[in-house]
């Protein structure tokens, strides 16, 4: 295929990106089909050693920290050390820590031992498991890496972050004392702060999972009404609105009466959590889409605010400062992104459309040819 065939090939995955990345659902912005509230989906994965580790078996716990990490990611590494640390002190009072490996979708003899020359290098005394064709990986919809969720009894989330943000230890550190007793929630910074987090309420979250499944599955047809019965059943949940927004903005290539479907879906989903910043991503994009660049702006700015290192609002913002011809600061934020999901190649075919259509070619086939590569592993 030639370097112009590639590159429609890779903006078709952009688009790809933005209605599934930018409009799914998320925790604290760091899965996209995970939400505060929602209990952990399960998995059953092989830890270094051979030995089966199932999520279900730490829903009696009242506090366990779940990590996505690499290998090759700097801050992965920071993180298993901290998490560490916090397991050597809280451990003996009931903390739990389960490091589930992403490093890539096939794994070989080499990478496997890579890992576990890691763990045993970190003195990692947790379960540390490898997650074959990233598996669970996609089931929680990661957005980043690492990508950490902290988890209370019954396997309920209830807070999230990606990329190991300079916060996130005092936070772990914080809530994990709360979970566990050794503080009240009024005597830390962090469990003082209310919780934004929305908790569905059962009927809700039973027909948005079933809505979410049918998705995945390719039946968006059959996943319409059971997500239209999540979000009446609880108004002020935002992810129902949101995978519906998804899903007619799909339709919207064939169908533009579908984009603005879509815009109310997202409308919807701002209007019942203000600080969901899937929604404020999501709308940002059909803003752009519809050529309201102002409004994108405003939106994609108020998701940085909550969540400064949220990938997909990252990218969104580039792509509204490149419209407006500020190349460096869009590349600033692309690179950003990019550091924080080095392997996704949607994201570095966005970064190839933004350098094309400024005209810095040189810029976008070196990030074409890496979206390339990544979307042939």
């Amino acid at each position: 295929m030639g370097r112009s065939g590639r590159a429609g090939r890779f903006l078709a995955s952009l688009l790809l990106f933005f209605t599934g990345a930018c409009f799914a659902p998320k925790a604290a912005a760091a899965f996209k089909n995970v939400q505060g509230g929602m209990e952990a989906p399960a998995f059953r994965l092989t830890d270094v050693a051979g030995n089966e580790v199932s999520l279900d078996a730490y829903k009696k716990e009242k506090a366990v920290l779940l990590v996505f990490f690499a290998v090759w990611s700097s801050r992965s590494l920071e993180e298993l050390k901290d998490v560490q640390k916090l397991l050597a002190g809280m451990g003996p009072m009931g903390m739990k820590a389960i490091a589930v490996n992403v490093e890539h979708e096939q794994m070989t003899e080499q990478d496997q031992r890579v890992v576990r020359e890691k763990v045993a290098e970190l003195k990692l005394t947790f379960p540390v498991v490898f997650d074959r064709g990233l598996e669970t990986f996609r089931e929680y919809g990661v957005v980043a890496v690492p990508s950490t969720a902290i988890l209370g009894e019954g396997g309920q989330v209830r807070s999230a972050f990606n990329g190991y943000p300079t916060f996130a230890f005092a936070e772990m550190k914080e809530q994990v004392e709360t979970l566990l007793g050794l503080k009240k929630a009024g005597e830390t910074a962090t469990a003082a702060r209310k919780e934004t987090a929305h908790k569905p309420s059962r009927v809700a979250l039973l027909n948005y999972n079933l809505g979410r499944r049918l998705y995945r599955s390719g039946m968006a047809d059959k996943a319409e009404p059971k997500l239209k019965t999540a979000a009446a059943a609880d108004p002020g949940w935002a992810a129902p609105h949101i995978l519906l927004g998804e899903i007619h903005l799909a339709r919207g290539k064939k169908d533009p009466k579908k984009v603005e479907e879509a815009r109310k879906e997202f409308e919807a989903a701002v209007a019942a959590e203000k600080g969901n910043v899937a929604a404020r991503t999501g709308l940002a994009r059909i803003y752009l889409k519809t050529g309201a660049a102002s409004d994108a702006e405003r939106e994609v700015g108020e998701a940085l605010k909550t969540a400064p290192s949220y990938p997909p609002a990252l990218l969104v913002s580039a792509a509204v400062l490149a419209r407006k011809g500020n190349l460096p600061e869009a590349e600033k934020r692309i690179r950003s992104a990019l550091e924080l999901s080095p392997r996704d190649a949607e994201a570095h075919a966005l970064a190839g459309s933004v350098f094309e259509g400024a005209g810095e070619l040189r810029k976008a086939v070196e990030m074409y040819r890496k979206a390339w590569q990544l979307g042939n592993e």
